[in-house]
């Protein structure tokens, strides 16, 4: 009888060994054909290997840059030992970082050299080790090459962390242009005296910036009167007629149309709360950005018609919802036009009576469209 044989190719990689003797020659004079001259320092470099591993040495060494009739290339205003870690990263895939600074220099060289695996592998490994010390240097790299996923992994940090962000020494040093951003947003969660008190000390630190342009995101509107008479009149930094628009607006009631930092989690549960020790309204310690709630019974009792109530100053009350809804044994849910809520209270629209709240738990969000 014959029997069919059936064969199939595979591809087996053992690539370790050949990293290791690209490594070998990683600037070793062995059949070196280029040098790159670094501040006072040569550097042997083989330039098949650097034209087969980077676009841009392929076009600097044998394209349209081509440099090639020069033994040796100088390369003006690169940091030394982060172009040695490209070099190591090009000859053995290997990407050696010190320190902060050293992530910075080789994050520039990868920028300039359209290295996108070592841009990548540096923003993953910097979104990583952010802290406190570091995020505002992080942020300024972001910007300056343009990498929006560094930003944006910075602001979120910046957001959850505000007050600490703006005590750091590190703060002195911003870029105008980051710190401008952060105050745009309305997410950055810290009391607006404090944020204007920052500006200053940054404005001590860097004289010659242009104040006013930077001034003018601090949310005057949102401090009281108190500290727009004690606080930022002695300044001398705002201008008068906007303290005292400021000042007027500070002794009406707040409401829900003023320029809020809001805490905002889309689609995730803002709190949960027992408050049966919260007296007759919920503090959410912060403004929040929500626009739905969920009302459950603690405990049973009598049917009651009742309101719920959001406020931002616990002054100025307004109805969460189309109307009324009867408190039973089942879970009601309110849904309302999003905005910044700080205070909830729940209201007996027959007798008036606030204290319900005591007899439910309460869970807030903001759901998404």
């Amino acid at each position: 009888m014959n029997h069919a044989t059936s064969s199939s190719s595979v591809d087996i990689i053992l690539g370790d060994l050949v990293l290791e003797d690209m490594d070998r020659f990683c600037m070793n004079e062995l059949f070196s054909d280029v040098s790159f001259l670094v501040g006072d320092q040569s550097l042997p470099a083989h330039s098949v290997i650097l034209a087969a591993r980077s676009e841009y040495f392929c076009a600097m060494l044998y394209g349209g840059m081509s440099v090639l009739n020069e033994r040796q290339i100088r390369l003006e205003s690169v940091p030394l030992e982060a172009f040695k870690v490209i070099l190591r990263y090009l000859y053995s895939g290997k990407l050696h970082i010190s320190t902060l600074d050293a992530s910075c220099e080789v994050l520039g060289l990868a920028n300039m050299y359209c290295l996108l695996e070592v841009e990548s592998a540096l923003v993953k490994h910097l979104l990583e080790n952010m802290t406190v010390s570091n995020v505002w240097m992080i942020l300024d790299m972001g910007h300056t090459y343009n990498l929006s996923q560094l930003a944006n992994g910075c602001l979120k940090y910046i957001d959850n962390n505000g007050d600490q962000m703006l005590e750091h020494d590190s703060f002195q040093m911003l870029s105008k242009q980051s710190l401008e951003e952060v105050l745009r947003r309305d997410s950055f969660k810290v009391r607006e005296v404090k944020i204007f008190k920052a500006v200053c000390k940054w404005n001590r630190h860097n004289p010659n910036e242009d104040i006013k342009s930077v001034m003018s995101l601090v949310r005057l509107s949102l401090m009281s009167a108190d500290e727009l008479i004690q606080v930022v009149r002695p300044s001398k930094i705002a201008e008068p007629e906007k303290i005292a628009d400021a000042i007027e607006k500070a002794l009406l009631p707040k409401n829900q149309n003023l320029p809020y930092r809001c805490t905002n989690y889309p689609d995730k549960d803002v709190k949960f709360l027992n408050t049966s020790t919260e007296g007759i309204f919920i503090d959410l310690s912060w403004w929040w950005l929500i626009n739905c709630m969920c009302v459950l019974p603690s405990k049973p009792f009598d049917t009651w018609n009742c309101a719920m109530e959001v406020s931002c100053d616990m002054t100025h009350w307004d109805r969460a919802g189309t109307g009324t809804f009867q408190l039973a044994i089942h879970c009601e849910y309110i849904t309302f036009t999003t905005r910044p809520v700080r205070y909830i209270r729940m209201v007996d629209t027959e007798s008036g009576r606030t204290d319900l709240i005591n007899y439910v738990l309460i869970q807030v969000k903001l759901k998404k469209n």
